[in-house]
């Protein structure tokens, strides 16, 4: 796989260092299994001068994206930048996303992480596709390109050779997955397993404060609450919708307004968000934990927790106690 990662001004670093880190790791296992060397890159700027990244320090290229190379895959790294840098910087956005325009058009696979979604958002690649990007950034994707058919709680999605990866440190999986398409699972497997990468399925909703959510509107924080108090009593979206006094149809509308979901998957996002911190914090049984946070019956609290963690209450656990420990 021969990859190209654009540096521009403002951009992670650690993602530059750490591409270059695991795909040298990926040829030297290569190397020891008897095979060749899979992974070649070249990191690029506009111009072909070095550029600083978001930290301060800078970060060295190979040439310039006007430089004639053929390469399977682009990364599109985040930025790390206040609003009034990224507006002084927007000349050289608009210049990389026409680049990446041209790219794709060309049949290149481009792979974006963190605000580097934004990157190709603005240049009308995501419109009317899937795609992703970090939870706290998502207000701003909808905001500004309406469009495109957001994916709130993956970690990643693909569509028409373009790839988005959620949060900061999502080069990662962006990594493995350009990976995978260009050498296929095998790979990508060797290449996770060496780095030691947990490549099990992952959602982002478990890390999305439900503070973030709540401060959107004064309704969210008033249902909320009713959510909380009715402790053991499960609460309906019937029930909901009368003590906040509006209609089901309304509460649903305004829902869908203010999260984009309806209201029975705030409830249960928010009894999940309980549970996982009953099950960070205390050694109380599943069962418990269920009736704690509103489910009449562990099975029910099972199933509502692992489709929203993807995971089971007990292996959520386990994971935290191993990395508190």
């Amino acid at each position: 796989m021969k990859l190209a990662i654009l540096a521009l001004e403002g951009c992670m670093q650690s993602a530059v260092a750490g591409i270059a880190d695991i795909l040298t790791l990926g040829n030297h296992v290569m190397a020891l299994r008897g095979g060749k060397a899979r992974f070649s890159w070249q990191t690029l700027s506009l111009d072909g001068k070095v550029v600083r990244a978001g930290g301060g320090k800078l970060v060295a290229v190979d040439g310039a994206i006007s430089r004639r190379t053929s390469f399977d895959a682009i990364i599109v790294p985040g930025s790390l930048v206040d609003h009034l840098t990224a507006e002084r910087l927007q000349p050289q956005y608009d210049r990389a996303g026409a680049w990446l325009r041209q790219q794709h058009a060309s049949g290149r696979l481009i792979g974006a992480f963190c605000s580097g979604v934004l990157l190709l958002a603005n240049a009308g690649l995501l419109d009317g596709r899937r795609a992703t990007i970090t939870w706290w950034l998502q207000s701003e994707l909808r905001r500004r390109h309406p469009r495109i058919d957001l994916a709130s709680d993956a970690v990643i999605t693909q569509a028409d050779r373009l790839v988005c990866a959620a949060g900061p440190m999502s080069w990662v999986d962006l990594l493995l997955r350009l990976i995978e398409l260009v050498e296929g699972p095998e790979v990508a497997k060797v290449c996770a397993d060496y780095a030691v990468i947990d490549t099990a399925q992952r959602t982002q909703a478990i890390f999305m404060p439900l503070g973030y959510m709540l401060a959107q509107d004064p309704l969210l924080i008033k249902a909320d609450m009713l959510v909380r108090r009715t402790g053991k009593a499960p609460i309906t979206v019937r029930s909901l919708a009368h003590a906040l006094g509006l209609s089901e149809r309304t509460l649903n509308r305004r829902f869908r307004e203010l999260t984009h979901e309806p209201p029975q998957a705030f409830i249960t996002r928010r009894r999940v968000e309980h549970a996982r911190t009953l099950l960070e914090t205390t050694t109380q049984p599943i069962k418990t934990i269920a009736r704690a946070t509103g489910y009449e019956d562990e099975s029910s609290f099972r199933k509502a927790f692992r489709k929203l963690t993807l995971t089971s209450p007990q292996a959520y656990r386990a994971q935290r106690s191993m990395r508190a420990a």
